[in-house]
């Protein structure tokens, strides 16, 4: 037994080598397939392998103690008073903006923070707040710093903040922050002259804190940069060629009592405040629901290799059949040719899938910048290069491409099977029409059905699925109907045309796989490209509305201390926290529904009439805007966006339940913890709001791109009393307008951003003015805010446009090797048309008008079918797993690119076997005995 299945394997491989591009073509599709899972599976890891990168405890992920005043700042002796006085485990930190700038053509500025934090003692010392291997290299960059001596690896990069000559310079970096930066080549300072001209050699570590590089306070103070020891050294600018940066606090690696912080506060003369770093080292998360929709697009296209595999094998088996006979008359079982044909297929799959392996990592490593930049700017979130096992993800790759190629294998298996056995053949006859038409409206209106029970993102994906199949199905139950309609209507003076257009009847019956990989991948190439368009035309809309002001400025500076010339004013942008803990209904005080406390955002919202022009709603309580925007300005209700109501089923109407309302994390909310008498003082509304507006929801609002539910309340209801409040709810963002502009009731607020009493100027003059202060404003016009987003955005979908068009042509390849295994079953046919004096050229022709007419049927039946997916994709696969929905948009121009580029790239692949064509004269060369 064991030697026959040897022998008829060997004879399996000699007929391979006699027409070696049949199972290569097979190699091909595995390798295909194992590259697309591989470079998904990387993706996720390297994904998951970031979040817990990111996870781990950093430098200033600690307690961090500064002035609850923060228009003052701790001095260099203060800092040694309190060491000398037993807190050694408090170390000083300081930090500035650096804006650096490739040098390149593009000179794309990058705008780092850079923290100088004390590393001398960390020599000598252990500290229990960080890992050992984190301490360790906090040690080496402190010896490094007294040595100045840089030490370059392979996990360094190097940046240069100025011109030669410059002093070198040991730092750590966060990976996320090398993962970010697009610029590889050496970076320079922007400033004329530097200030602080150094060569740094960065490690990435965990230990550095996100968008930041960390060096020794000594190497801080270098070049022109200074310590400023107060307020008024701060301010004053006796050198103008140098800077004064003052101290930030005090990073301590164990937790502070009461006691202790009392006995702080009476060495350094404040007050002071302790909280956690998170707010200075936040970072997000990859959402499960984007690894999923990575692992559907890779299964498509898993889905349509193996279609190719398909018709591989198919006509692998029609060439050999002849052979087969022959050893199945020489005694040879059944069941030891279908085993010799699988231990081929296994070999394939030994020699395919560690070349699939390879090119994986290879699109993965090329394709890494993209990632990397769309998980930063769209989740916040790190992509490393993940570590992975090799054996593992061989032995993965092995089991599901075998595991699928023995599943796709039954058909034509079975096929061979029939072949070799003697059965009367039957005609093919198509169904009648009025069957097709009752099967059609069953399968839409059973769709429909199953649509209504969709409840998460699994099952979303899964309805995806059973959507292709169902349109699958119909599409092979129209195409017979519509080519025979078509066949009927075609002129018989015109033989050739007649035959093309008769003889795709027969095919549209014989090509049933091919259509499929074709149709697949086409509805899916539509949906997606309807999908992403109706986003961005959403998004565009969304953005031009809501961006109100004609510019937005972005500082770290507190409110209070943001200064603005007279001819300007500003709308600030204010930010708390609380939980939602339920939702009640209309005019009940019953909770319809009580969930685990959720956290949302409570932002503000101006209240004059521009913002109330600028407000996109989906969904209105009342009558009309003005009456909702009215009981809005009065604090009868609030507005909510999408992802808050969909999470929690919230409706409009409804009252919520929002309580533990706080500032969000930054020292000021935690200096109230810490010092207040009673615990939970923080969460009074009276600290955040000077009058607390009612949670009633007035409208649902869209918030494209944010994961997280957040509520909009009327800008003067924040509290104004206490600078330390204000300035704790400051987001570091403000809209600038015109001082003359007419903008309602927005003066009520003008008042938390100081003004300058500078003589009055133009507008333009002003923000020159602020656009200089490089280090303390960052300035965007509306248009280029709006341009970043939606470059942005096209970055985002880079990805998926690749997955895309790959199908594309997988789908085409599908099609080209149907048309040589049906040409190898119509060379009789072929050979008539040569006899009757029909051209090879016309032939060929004739055969490639028969197969993009049947491409061009399937096409126009796969748009209704493409345009559903977008639906589906929006209203469920969004809806369920980022809370969020926009309007289907039809573009007709988007429509027919998709068509066309299908065609046209299944018209490139189908040229390759037509050109290889040699119809015969004779019948003689009908088979290959």
């Amino acid at each position: 037994m064991l030697r026959t299945l040897l022998l008829t394997t060997s004879a399996l491989f000699a007929m391979a080598r006699k027409r070696p591009w049949e199972p290569l073509l097979i190699m091909f599709a595995i390798l295909l397939a194992n590259a697309g899972l591989i470079t998904v599976l990387l993706i996720n890891e390297g994904a998951t392998q970031g979040e817990l990168l990111q996870r781990e405890q950093g430098l200033l992920s600690n307690n961090i103690v500064v002035p609850a005043d923060k228009a003052t700042h701790f001095s260099k002796e203060q800092y040694a008073l309190i060491r000398q006085s037993g807190f050694t485990q408090l170390i000083a930190f300081a930090e500035r903006n650096i804006v650096l700038t490739c040098e390149d053509n593009e000179k794309r500025p990058v705008m780092l923070k850079l923290i100088g934090v004390d590393t001398q003692p960390f020599l000598g010392s252990t500290f229990k707040g960080l890992p050992q291997r984190e301490v360790n290299r906090l040690q080496s960059m402190a010896s490094q710093a007294a040595s100045a001596s840089p030490q370059v690896n392979s996990k360094t990069r190097v940046f240069k903040s100025g011109r030669s000559p410059s002093f070198p310079v040991n730092g750590l970096i966060h990976p996320a922050t090398s993962a970010k930066l697009s610029c590889h080549k050496v970076l320079s300072e922007v400033d004329t002259p530097p200030l602080w001209p150094a060569s740094v050699t960065a490690v990435t570590t965990s230990a550095a804190p996100h968008n930041t590089l960390l060096i020794a306070i000594a190497d801080f103070y270098k070049g022109e940069v200074r310590i400023a020891n107060n307020a008024a050294n701060h301010a004053s600018h006796e050198e103008p060629t140098s800077m004064q940066v003052p101290l930030v606090g005090f990073i301590s690696f164990v937790s502070l009592t009461e006691e202790d912080i009392r006995h702080l506060e009476a060495l350094l003369g404040t007050r002071v405040s302790v909280a956690g770093g998170d707010a200075i080292n936040e970072t997000g998360s990859l959402p499960e629901s984007f690894r999923l929709n990575l692992w559907a697009m890779s299964a498509l296209m898993g889905v349509v290799a193996l279609f190719i595999v398909l018709n591989a094998l198919n006509l692998m088996y029609r060439t050999r059949l002849p052979n087969i006979i022959r050893l199945r008359q020489l005694g040879v079982s059944t069941a030891t040719l279908i085993s010799a044909l699988y231990v081929e297929l296994f070999l394939y799959c030994i020699v395919s899938t560690p070349l699939g392996i390879f090119v994986g990592f290879q699109a993965a490593s090329f394709l890494s910048p993209v990632i990397s930049g769309t998980f930063t700017s769209l989740f916040s979130a790190v992509f490393v290069n993940p570590d992975v096992n090799l054996l593992a993800l061989f032995t993965l790759a092995l089991t599901v491409t075998f595991s699928s190629l023995v599943l796709f294998a039954l058909v034509p298996i079975k096929t061979l099977s029939n072949a070799l056995t003697l059965k009367r053949a039957k005609e093919g006859k198509s169904l009648p029409l009025v069957v097709v038409l009752v099967a059609s409206v069953t399968a839409v209106v059973f769709l429909i059905l199953i649509e209504k029970l969709i409840a998460s993102t699994a099952t979303a994906l899964l309805f995806v699925a059973l959507l292709l199949l169902f349109s699958c199905a119909l599409v092979l139950l129209w195409l017979p109907i519509l080519s025979k309609g078509l066949a009927s209507m075609a002129p018989k003076k015109w033989p050739v045309f007649y035959y093309v257009i008769a003889n795709m009847h027969l095919l549209s019956g014989k090509t049933r796989l091919a259509v499929c990989a074709f149709f697949i991948a086409l509805t899916a190439n539509i949906g997606m490209n309807t999908m992403t368009d109706s986003f961005r035309n959403a998004t565009e809309q969304w953005l031009t509305q809501r961006l109100y002001s004609p510019y937005y400025l972005y500082t770290d500076l507190p409110l209070s201390k943001v200064t603005l010339p007279p001819s300007l004013s500003s709308t600030p942008l204010l930010k708390a926290q609380g939980e939602v803990l339920g939702v009640y209904p209309n005019s009940s005080k019953t909770i319809a529904a009580n969930t685990p406390a959720s956290a949302v955002s409570i932002s503000s919202y101006p209240v004059h009439q521009t913002g109330k022009n600028a407000l996109v709603l989906d969904a209105l309580a009342e009558p009309s805007l003005d009456a909702a925007w009215s009981k809005f300005v009065t604090g009868k209700g609030v507005f909510i966006n999408q992802q808050l109501a969909f999470a929690h089923g919230i409706e409009l109407g409804n009252s919520l339940r929002i309580e533990n309302i706080r500032l969000r994390n930054s020292p000021s909310s935690a200096s109230f913890a810490q010092t207040s008498s009673k615990p939970g003082a923080l969460e009074k509304v009276s600290d955040i709001f000077s009058t607390t507006p009612t949670w009633k929801v007035l409208g649902i609002y869209p918030d494209y791109g944010n994961l997280n539910g957040q509520i909009l309340v009327p800008l003067p209801y924040f509290s104004q009393d206490n600078d330390v409040i204000k300035n704790a709810l400051f987001s570091g963002v403000m809209a600038l307008y015109p001082a003359n502009q007419d903008t309602g009731n927005s003066a009520l607020f003008n008042g938390m951003a100081k003004q300058n009493t500078t003589p009055n100027t133009k507008v333009d003059d002003a923000l020159s003015a602020l656009t200089a202060k490089e280090g303390e404003y960052t300035l965007y016009a509306k248009q280029e805010l709006l341009d970043i987003s939606m470059q942005t955005f096209d970055r985002t979908f880079v990805l998926t446009d690749g997955l895309n068009i790959t199908t594309l042509l997988v789908a085409g390849i599908a099609f080209a090797v149907s048309l040589t295994v049906l040409t190898l079953g119509s060379a009789a046919e072929l050979s008539v048309l040569r006899a009757l004096g029909v051209s090879q050229f016309k032939v060929k022709l004739a055969l490639f008008m028969q197969y993009m007419l049947l491409c061009l049927l399937s096409a126009l039946l796969a748009i209704p079918f493409g345009i559903y997916l977008a639906y589906v994709f929006i209203n469920l696969v969004n809806r369920y797993a980022f809370n969020w929905v926009y309007p289907l948009a039809i573009n007709t121009q988007v429509l027919f690119a998709s068509v066309g580029v299908s065609l046209l790239i299944v018209s490139l692949v189908l040229l390759l076997p037509l050109g290889k064509l040699r119809p015969k004269i004779d019948l003689r060369q009908e088979a290959q005995l």
